[in-house]
């Protein structure tokens, strides 16, 4: 069964493009134009596999929009690759990492765009199978899925700053207005690597963290 994606983007061309595209490479897609015709889809009985969201739509944005979807309770897990032509900001990307599987900056083809969403169905399948071994062998089932949501922020965030550094140095890309910067995200990142290297060791199941390690 082909992978399902919703696209979310407000621009008719480019959501046919990438509706026709997809379906091209074999994926089965569906397209809406805007962050309200997504959440009324989602409160009908479809569920794609995952959602690639564009950020700048009118009037409800691409972040208005996922944060909505992560309050609904039955859709909030369905991974979201987020596409944009916005500059992102240190900012930005710590708010993402919570929320997001992927990254994508624009212009991009369809075709591009395969890579992201077979790794990100890819990562959020190899982490429910290592929960479910790990539940198989007894251990915690909230530690467990606490391990897996922090190892998926840091993985995001690694991801955001590689794209922050690679667009701007080590330099804050924001307004003079905006204070949060790199050595902020560095800080907030290395939070992340504390609380899950701490878990880690008090369940003590290395296992878990060796095969994450090695996605």
């Amino acid at each position: 069964m082909p992978p399902h994606v919703l696209i979310v983007d407000d621009e008719p061309a480019l959501n046919e493009l990438f509706v026709i595209g997809l379906n091209k490479y074999g994926f089965k897609t569906e397209g809406v134009l805007g962050g309200q015709e997504c959440l009324e889809l989602l409160n009908t009985e479809y569920r794609p596999d995952l959602i690639l969201l564009d950020m700048m739509m009118e009037p409800m944005d691409g972040w208005e929009t996922l944060n909505r979807l992560k309050r609904i309770q039955d859709v909030k897990n369905i991974p979201v690759i987020m596409q944009t032509g916005k500059n992102l900001t240190y900012r930005e990307a710590e708010q993402y990492s919570y929320c997001i599987e992927d990254y994508v900056m624009k212009p991009i083809t369809p075709k591009r765009c395969i890579d992201h969403i077979t790794n990100a169905l890819d990562k959020v399948q190899k982490i429910e199978e290592i929960i479910l071994q790990g539940l198989r062998a007894g251990y915690s089932e909230e530690k467990i899925r606490r391990l897996a949501t922090i190892y998926r922020i840091i993985y995001v965030a690694r991801k955001l700053q590689s794209i922050l550094e690679e667009r701007y140095g080590h330099h804050n890309p924001a307004e003079e207005s905006e204070t949060y910067g790199p050595e902020d995200y560095a800080k907030f990142l290395l939070k992340l690597q504390q609380e899950y290297d701490d878990l880690q060791k008090d369940i003590n199941f290395t296992l878990f963290g060796t095969n994450l390690k090695n996605m």
